[in-house]
């Protein structure tokens, strides 16, 4: 059985300096990493509002799953950890909007995040 993985990159991002890669495509499934609000091509934080983190997290993961030949639409699951549950409605009112039809499978649950960040978001697509 040969099995294919690629590691997806998209040019001009800037790598995380951690060990890991932004996602990973192997066969028919798309990988992504946790990913807290930063601005891809400098990787600085864009720390802010529970709102604001979750629209740049999405908007990001939107971008390097095309990158990888996929897209939010073909997103299956996802798991989300938030610093407060009481943010709960507030990152949903985001979600929503990048969901809104049929969205995927979830799970999110309340978590200490590293370097003030409020959300941290990961997924699984079709590639």
């Amino acid at each position: 059985m040969t099995f294919a993985r690629q590691v997806i990159e998209p040019g001009g991002w800037r790598r995380p300096g951690l060990p890991l890669s932004p996602a990973i495509r192997a066969g028919e499934f798309v990988f992504l990493s946790g990913m807290t609000a930063t601005d891809p091509t400098t990787g600085a934080p864009a720390r802010g509002a529970v709102t604001a983190e979750t629209r740049q997290i999405l908007t990001n993961m939107g971008e390097l799953l095309k990158a990888a030949g996929s897209s939010l639409a073909k997103v299956v699951k996802v798991n989300a950890l938030i610093y407060s549950m009481l943010e709960y409605e507030n990152m949903n009112s985001v979600y929503r909007e990048f969901f809104p039809v049929d969205p995927p499978a979830r799970t999110v649950c309340g978590a200490g995040l590293i370097g003030g960040h409020k959300v941290e978001i990961e997924c699984v697509a079709l590639a």
